[in-house]
């Protein structure tokens, strides 16, 4: 029977977020926790779990450690997260050997005075684990670095943006492994590096170009010996040396077949550099909501959605800009006439949400919003509210919730920094999306719980850690020339 390592440190690092990611922002599960509380369906080392003990193989569980997107790891939490890792191995292996390892990371991980971590970790697995076979599945943003390729003997990659393959994936990565442990076999990954940066919001799966991007990679994973190949787009919310997008594949005993197929992928992707284009209309932040109002009132229906796509923690952002709020705030008058209030949800406001607790449901207080992180582009707004509906223990992160009143507005706040695109987090606060005219909410392109209700969807250009205007950030660390910011580059692949 076999023996495989399971395990990550999964994280999508914002280098221009100034928050550190520390351990109350983190899930963590330990040996045996990973199989009898960490199986969320959502996560690709479940596909793996549940693949390999399908298959009658004994599970080696590590450390399933994972947080939503935010800024750079803390290093102590990654060293600590690291070291229990290294010695669930060790336990192992005093038990009987270990066969395979499988894990289920991100790609873009970077951790304080380290930058890149994936190498790390993957470095110091193979130091104790130098011949074992080795498998990954990707985040669809990961930033593939050479460290990556070295000690990886195979990787795939989600193929869908918003991510609903997760899982799948894991059960890809699986199934790599499944293949690289049969000792006549030897897996071949091929790469190809892109000089581009794509804002995660013109990447869509649904839409051009991704989508044939993606059938070229499931047209190629049908053609006898290969049996991967991902798109990895790389994470634009970070400066570093390895940014770029990277075709990735893994073939059977075949490296010139895997250097084949990325090549042809990678030309097909570059071929399509100017047609990465946001899929629903954009505009700056006051135009934005403008038009939302506009909306409203001329074609008496909703709700119209309006995301704050510059400060969205799903990408990594702090969660408290002002930018968009400021713009909404600016045209209270006209929301004196709209047939509901409007909501907003939300802010990463812990000091805000404590007030409200203290004070309770129905009691009236002054608050501030925003600006506790985000100096640049977020102001601490003065509030007079009344506190609506208080939850406490939500989600994973057991964060506490608070829905308040401000005149014509709605607003929800988080004691934790955690993503607002959540389907549940509405309802956790009694809180129906459908019945509001205007959402604006702190997300790019909108989650299928909201892409299913919206009635037209709207892309602010707010300004924040994720702003999607990349040519107004600052990279001094990535290698130029790179699309889009020198537009007029050209390479031969």
């Amino acid at each position: 029977m076999k023996r495989i390592l399971v395990g990550c440190i999964n994280h999508e690092s914002n280098s221009f977020n100034p928050i550190i990611t520390g351990i109350e922002d983190f899930v963590i599960f330990k040996g045996e926790e990973v199989l009898t509380e960490g199986l969320k369906p959502y996560y690709s080392s479940t596909g793996i779990i549940e693949t390999i003990q399908k298959w009658g193989w004994d599970v080696v569980p590590a450390v399933v450690a994972r947080a939503v997107p935010n800024g750079l790891v803390d290093y102590n939490l990654y060293t600590e997260l690291k070291k229990e890792f290294l010695a669930y191995i060790d336990k192992a292996l005093l038990e009987a050997p270990i066969d395979g390892i499988c894990l289920g990371l991100h790609g873009s991980l970077k951790v304080q005075n380290i930058g890149p971590a994936e190498g790390d970790l993957l470095k110091a697995i193979r130091e104790k684990l130098p011949h074992i076979p080795l498998t990954t599945a990707l985040d669809m943003h990961a930033t593939v670095t050479d460290e990556m390729i070295k000690y990886c003997d195979g990787i795939v990659g989600y193929k869908t943006a918003p991510h609903i393959d997760c899982y799948e994936t894991g059960v890809h990565a699986a199934e790599l492994l499944k293949a690289a442990l049969d000792p006549s076999n030897k897996l071949c990954i091929g790469r190809v590096k892109i000089p581009m940066l794509v804002a995660g919001e013109k990447s869509e799966t649904a839409a051009e170009p991704m989508k044939s991007l993606i059938a070229s990679c499931v047209e190629a994973e049908k053609e006898n010996g290969l049996l991967a190949a991902s798109v990895l787009l790389g994470f634009p919310w970070a400066d570093s040396k390895d940014n770029g997008v990277n075709i990735v594949t893994t073939a059977l005993n075949d490296q010139a077949l895997a250097d084949r197929a990325a090549l042809k992928i990678a030309k097909e992707f570059w071929a399509e550099r100017h047609n990465f284009k946001f899929k629903v209309e954009h505009y700056d932040s006051f135009t934005s909501i403008k038009t939302a109002i506009e909306s409203v009132m001329q074609n008496k229906e909703g709700p119209v959605f309006v995301s704050d796509s510059g400060d969205n923690p799903t990408a990594g952002s702090t969660g408290d800009s002002t930018e968009c709020f400021e713009a909404l705030l600016k045209q209270k008058e006209a929301l004196k006439a709209l047939p509901t209030k409007v909501l907003y949800s939300g802010f990463f406001d812990k000091a805000a949400v404590e007030k409200c607790f203290e004070a309770g449901e129905g009691a009236s207080l002054e608050i501030t919003i925003g600006g506790t992180w985000d100096k640049i582009n977020g102001k601490k707004i003065p509030c007079s509210v009344k506190v609506l509906k208080l939850a406490k223990n939500y989600g994973v992160y057991d964060s506490r919730l608070a829905l308040v009143e401000m005149e014509d507005i709605r607003i929800v706040l988080t004691s934790n920094h955690i993503g607002f695109g959540d389907d549940e987090l509405l309802p956790a606060l009694g809180v129906n999306a459908e019945g509001y005219c205007i959402v604006i909410v702190k997300l790019g392109y909108l989650e299928p719980c909201f892409q299913k209700i919206a009635k037209r969807a709207i892309l602010a250009e707010s300004k924040g850690c994720s702003n999607e205007v990349l040519e107004t950030l600052d990279y001094p660390q990535t290698p130029r020339p790179i699309y889009p910011l020198d537009k007029d580059m050209d390479i031969k692949l």
